[in-house]
């Protein structure tokens, strides 16, 4: 950890133009993805019952918790 940490500080920064802003802006939109207008449920069980009703498959995402993705 403290090796990143060092190359972190080390490495230069650079920010995205106002151009490449706006070019990469709508690509971050969650709400023009497709599987962001698909309904949720809160539990794996509530989402198994309701999977089970609509004979429909579950799409699951699972996160670790960590901001930057590391375990």
């Amino acid at each position: 950890m403290r090796l990143l940490a060092a190359i972190l500080l080390v490495l230069p920064v650079s920010g995205l133009t106002d151009e490449e802003y706006r070019k990469l802006q709508p690509e971050l939109r969650l709400k023009n993805k497709g599987w962001a207008s698909l309904p949720w449920r809160a539990t794996v069980t509530g989402a198994r019952e309701a999977a089970l009703k609509e004979k429909k498959p579950i799409f699951m995402m699972v996160d670790t918790g960590n901001p930057i993705g590391f375990a």
